[in-house]
């Protein structure tokens, strides 16, 4: 049975490629369309806003955040600080490095010796900590 050979035009011929890549370029070209249609049905141009009687203020005060938003959002981030400082110094260095520094869960582990599974374990429980501790 012969296997069926994977094609990519690349600037107009036909390469060989493997099944694997060309399964991975249809799933970005895919992802890209998908993407581009997100864009397309969530904006308006001028032109498109003017005919509908749609002011110009009005869609950019829609893009922003009110006042009120911000306001929320900054108290709970300083809530958030205060639930932190209530921590040891270990679950805080934790939370810190997985969601302030944006490190994995497998760099962490590779980086302390502490297996991956007890990091997952431990950012579970503080989450939930941080989560009655919030609650209040």
């Amino acid at each position: 049975m012969e296997q069926k050979k994977y094609t990519l035009v690349v600037n107009k011929k036909r390469i060989p490629v493997t099944k694997e890549v060309y399964k991975a370029y249809y799933q970005h070209r895919e992802h890209e369309i998908y993407e581009g249609e997100l864009y397309s049905n969530n904006t308006i141009s001028l032109e498109e806003a003017e005919e509908k009687g749609i002011s110009l203020e009005y869609i950019i005060a829609s893009r922003q955040n009110s006042v009120e938003d911000e306001i929320t959002q900054r108290d709970m981030l300083e809530r958030l600080r205060q639930c932190l400082l209530l921590l040891n110094e270990a679950e805080r260095q934790l939370i810190i490095a997985l969601f302030y520094l944006e490190k994995s869960e497998h760099q962490l582990a590779a980086e302390t010796g502490i297996p991956r599974m007890t990091i997952h374990n431990r950012k579970k429980r503080i989450l939930s900590q941080l989560k009655k501790i919030l609650e209040k």
